[in-house]
Order: structure tokens, then C-alpha cells, then sequence
């Protein structure tokens, strides 16, 4: 089931627009039943017009039956085609005819189209039906298979006064730039939008409490505990505002530890030596001095007597 589908089918507007493709069912060979339905259609229009985009896109060739696969055949062109539309829901393409393509259909040369798929560009549906999902060429014939389409010389005035609106699908730029297949639905579309809108608002948000994080803690000691989460979420939502006020507001004022109480009397121990020994003296100033400089460490560093003292006995030892 890897056979290639040739169809011939079509319709000519006056307007450069031709119907190349009926909807429905048709055989398509080895047992097989191909869908062109909504699906397919679009799915042939978004590959069509994302390969058009490509810089000097010359346009898809039309030959006569398909015969320009063998070499051996002429490869003139018939006409190229250059964009593809779902109109009054029909397959079409506007198709630039060259002077042998002109010349073929306005002497009745050749009266219909047929569409060509590659395997690779055709779904599976099961129980023998496919549904093709990409044009891989178009020809001239006058032995259609997807039958129920008018031959292209068949003009009526209607056409020339045809309002139908063409449906091409304008949102395949969007699905391309989104990483999808140019053939993804309006809705796949919409979801994957969807998808990076909260990509990117999570982003933000991790972002602004980053920098709300770092905005608290150069204010640390202006926020007081209990108020952390709060000022946090105002950096969050305003930060601009927020970081004004914390700028505004006094630093925290430290409340110094209580000095030690010693419950002795002031006078100094007697001195078995004698009052006027001079080295006890000069210890009893030393074990003076590093009590004073105890208690001034842990007033200022916060620190317990006993590694404040320690500290002060190293330092003056």
C-alpha cells in the first residue's frame, strides 16, 4: 500500500481559480478508498501554501497526465500552480497557464485535472481507506478519476460573478512559527498558544520573586518578620513602588542585651601579697579590662558571656 494516487478532477473559474479535487470518496487502487473531506483539504492547503512560502517558490508544475516523471516524455509545462483555497467547499488551485496550457483547454484539449499524492503524504484510516494529506502534483487529463467535477472548458457566466469567499487557512504561518505541522487545526493552535502563554507567565512570576528575594534582603532589617510575606507579594504585583517605600523606612534599631548581673560586692579580693605588689596589680587591671571588653562583645555581637569572654581573654591576653 505504498502505490502513488493519480486523480482527474476539476472545474475552471474565470478567475484563475480551477476546482481540482472533488470531496468524497473515490477508489484510489490496490483495494484502497481515498477521503477528501474537510480534513484532508485543509491539511493539502496549509502543506501547499507553507511550500509556496519558501523564497523563489516558482510554482507547482501541471504537465499533461503526469507523463513529465518519465524522462523520456516532453517536461513542458502546462501551467504552474500557485496558491491553493478551499472555496464553496471545493479543493482549488490558481493555476498560471502557459501559452500550451491556454491553448489546450480553450480548444478543448484537455477537460479536467488530476491530483497526485505521494504515499508518505497519505493517512491511514483503516479497513483500506486513506485520506491524502499533501498535493505532490497536478496534470492536465481528459480521464478523470475522481468523478464529479466539470470539465474545464465548461465556463458559465455565474463564475465571473463568483462571491464565493476563499478559506485558505491564514493561521499555518502561526502553526509553522509554533513548531507545528503547517496542517495542525485551529485548535491544536490555540492550545499550543495557550500552552506558551503559561510558559511564559511561570517564567515571570519566578523571575519577579527572584527579584522581590533579593529587594528584601538588602531592606532586611526594615521588614519585620511577621510583614515578610506580605511586603513580598507587594514587590511582586508593584515593585517600583514597593522598593520606594522600603527605601523610606528607617532601619530596625538593635535593643542591646542586658548586661551581666554580678551579685558580689564592688570591693576588689584581698591581696596576700600585699596591696602594694605590683604584678598583682597589673593582673587584677588585665582580668578587669577583659570583663569590660566581655560584656562590650556581647552587647554589640550578641554573643554568650562565656564565648564573649573567651574572645576578650585572647584578645588582651
Amino acid at each position: 500500500m505504498r502505490a502513488r494516487i493519480h486523480n482527474r478532477a476539476g472545474e475552471i473559474p474565470s478567475d484563475g481559480w480551477y476546482q481540482i479535487e472533488v470531496t468524497g470518496e473515490h477508489p484510489a487502487g490496490e483495494g484502497r478508498t481515498q477521503v477528501i473531506d474537510q480534513a484532508a483539504m485543509e491539511s493539502i492547503v496549509n502543506r501547499f501554501q507553507a511550500e509556496a512560502a519558501v523564497e523563489n517558490f516558482a510554482g507547482m508544475l501541471v504537465d499533461a497526465d503526469h507523463l513529465s516523471h518519465d524522462l523520456d516524455n516532453a517536461t513542458e509545462a502546462l501551467a504552474w500552480a500557485q496558491e491553493l483555497c478551499i472555496r464553496s467547499g471545493q479543493l482549488h488551485a490558481r493555476l498560471d497557464l502557459t501559452d500550451l496550457g491556454e491553448a489546450a483547454i480553450r480548444n478543448k484539449r484537455y477537460k479536467f485535472t488530476s491530483t497526485e499524492y505521494d504515499a508518505p503524504d497519505i493517512q491511514d484510516l483503516g479497513r483500506g481507506r486513506v485520506r491524502p494529506l499533501r498535493l505532490a502534483g497536478l496534470a492536465l487529463t481528459n480521464r478523470p478519476n475522481n468523478r464529479g467535477a466539470k470539465p474545464l472548458s465548461n465556463r458559465q457566466t455565474s463564475e465571473s460573478t463568483d462571491t464565493t469567499t476563499t478559506t485558505t487557512n491564514t493561521m499555518q504561518p502561526i502553526a509553522t512559527k509554533l513548531g507545528l505541522d503547517p496542517a495542525a487545526s485551529e485548535t491544536d493552535i490555540l492550545a499550543a498558544i495557550d500552552a506558551l502563554m503559561l510558559k511564559c507567565s511561570e517564567s515571570d512570576t519566578k523571575e519577579a520573586g527572584a527579584q522581590a528575594d533579593a529587594i528584601m534582603n538588602r531592606f532586611g532589617d526594615r521588614i519585620p518578620a511577621d510583614k515578610r510575606a506580605d511586603v513580598k507579594a507587594r514587590l511582586i504585583t508593584n515593585r517600583a513602588d514597593t522598593e520606594a517605600m522600603l527605601e523610606l523606612l528607617p532601619p530596625a534599631t538593635t535593643k542591646a542585651a542586658p548586661e551581666r548581673i554580678f551579685n558580689r560586692a564592688d570591693a576588689t579580693a584581698p591581696n596576700p601579697a600585699g596591696d602594694g605588689d605590683k604584678a598583682t596589680v597589673e593582673a587584677n587591671k588585665t582580668a578587669a579590662a577583659i570583663r569590660n571588653r566581655a560584656a562590650e562583645i556581647q552587647r554589640t555581637q550578641k554573643l554568650p558571656f562565656n564565648r564573649a569572654f573567651g574572645l576578650a581573654q585572647a584578645e588582651l591576653s
